[in-house]
């Protein structure tokens, strides 16, 4: 039953913080228990050596663990609990700086607390579900617990950011679900009991389902689930909400809904028959160089330094899903470590500039050496890694994606990171460089966004270090 409590321990406090603590920090430190609760628990759980139950329910498989879900279980709650932590000291900056700007109201502790834990809860549910149905249900409720979070400031943007996150991937979730039901009708076994949408039963009887229903149900589950991963065409929702959402809501909307979206997709394709890998693969690789396409194009352009990263959250789903369409679900795996620890850095950084200049156009933000340069070094290191300079992991993970990928596949990426590369640098140069702005940021500004940078330097020497260990595996085919 370890499973259900990590469901359902960030609901209770979500409770206790919508409920009995209202005003004042409580509700903050609130989060930041739930999250140690958390991590405490899934570190317990997934501890080498031991295996958790299957939970099930006449029949239905609900919850249980693999090699995969253990990863990012453990990923999305170490993430979450540093979050927590940056939220506990950057809620009252950002309430205090904004009430001094007018910037109007923003959401009361108590629901921001509430709906970070409830899209804790959520986003452990997807992780550890067993049955597709299950796993569709808890996607659909990441939807709809991020979904106030989006709104934290109240503004006209951020409704219109919230209502098109709420539209699209309702209709991406709605093409997953006729996907779904699709595929319970592809079983053309003689077995008197089907295995329904077990996803064991599935893997176990893979060699049975019918081949066509199969290559309809993975082309609604790659648009729809494939909606809520980011990737082009469908990524429009994307750069809206993690422009428009606070910093802390940004880096868990980039660094952890968007693998359980991911994982959406790869249970599909382990439950995939022999004879249409190859198809699953063609859609993944052709999805994936389309997002790698799109994110190039407009990150070359861009003037909004979130939007910025968030196109660069659709290239990297883009060459995660191309990993796999590759079939080195290893690299895979390590592609989203690397991006999650990175980009979670980026967004809290960027929150950082946010209450320094109160802006998120590049062209008005100058001199960041000058006027917060711990902010600004660790804006240069984390807009470096996220390009994949060495030591980057991305940068283990694009190497061995440019070298075992065809020659012709190799150099549409590689001339396509490149852009990219060039897009980020450029903007960064442009933030970091130069003289102060003739009207310098407000000290007390400066001050609290200096003092927020303790957990995005520990993302950045977590970063290094697994990247370092990394190199020195490189030679190993275990990563292949």
């Amino acid at each position: 039953m370890e499973l259900v409590l990590i469901i359902l321990l960030p609901l209770l406090f979500a409770v206790l913080a919508l409920g009995l603590c209202r005003h004042g920090q409580w509700p903050l430190r609130l989060l930041q228990l739930g999250a140690v609760c958390h991590l405490l628990l899934v570190c317990y759980v997934t501890l080498p050596g031991r295996a958790p139950d299957l939970v099930s329910f006449h029949g239905i498989d609900l919850f249980g663990l693999d090699h995969v879900s253990r990863l990012l279980l453990t990923l999305t709650s170490l993430l979450f609990a540093c979050v927590a932590a940056h939220s506990a000291r950057w809620y009252p900056a950002d309430r205090l700086l904004g009430m001094k700007r007018g910037h109007g109201h923003s959401l009361r502790p108590g629901l921001f607390v509430a709906c970070m834990l409830s899209f804790l809860s959520m986003m452990s549910m997807v992780l550890v579900a067993r049955n597709l149905g299950v796993l569709w249900i808890a996607v659909e409720a990441t939807t709809l617990a991020s979904a106030p979070l989006i709104i934290f400031h109240q503004g006209p943007r951020s409704l219109e950011a919230m209502w098109k996150y709420l539209l699209i991937c309702s209709v991406g979730i709605g093409l997953a679900l006729f996907g779904t039901l699709l595929l319970a009708s592809a079983f053309t076994g003689a077995h008197e009991l089907s295995p329904g949408l077990n996803l064991s039963a599935l893997m176990a009887a893979r060699h049975e389902l019918n081949s066509t229903w199969f290559k309809a149900a993975f082309i609604f589950i790659l648009a729809g689930y494939g909606t809520k991963m980011g990737l082009a065409p469908f990524h429009t929702w994307l750069p809206d909400a993690h422009s428009e959402a606070p910093a802390t809501v940004s880096a868990l909307l980039s660094a952890a809904l968007l693998n359980c979206s991911f994982l959406g997709i790869f249970r599909f394709v382990q439950i995939a028959p022999p004879e249409l890998t190859g198809f699953c693969r063609t859609l993944l690789i052709a999805l994936g160089l389309c997002s790698l396409v799109v994110a190039a194009f407009f990150i070359i352009r861009q003037r909004d330094y979130k939007r910025m990263l968030a196109f660069s959250s659709v290239e990297h789903m883009g060459l995660a899903t191309i990993i796999l369409g590759l079939g080195m679900n290893n690299v895979a795996y390590v592609h989203l470590c690397g991006h999650s620890l990175t980009k979670m850095m980026l967004f809290l950084v960027a929150g950082n500039i946010y209450l320094t200049y109160d802006t998120r156009v590049v062209h008005d933000i100058k001199g960041m050496f000058g006027a917060i340069p711990r902010t600004a070094t660790l804006w240069v290191i984390g807009v470096l890694l996220i390009c994949g300079t060495p030591p980057s992991p991305l940068f283990i993970t694009e190497l061995l994606l440019v070298t075992q990928a065809p020659l012709w596949l190799g150099a549409t990426v590689l001339t396509l990171l490149f852009v990219v590369f060039c897009g980020m640098a450029s903007i960064c140069l442009d933030m970091v460089m130069g003289p102060r702005p003739e009207t310098p940021p407000d000290s007390e500004a400066v001050k609290a966004a200096e003092s927020l940078c303790s957990i995005p330097a520990l993302a950045v020497v977590t970063v290094l270090a697994m990247g370092t260990a990394l190199i020195f595996f490189i030679e190993s085919s275990q990563w292949v």
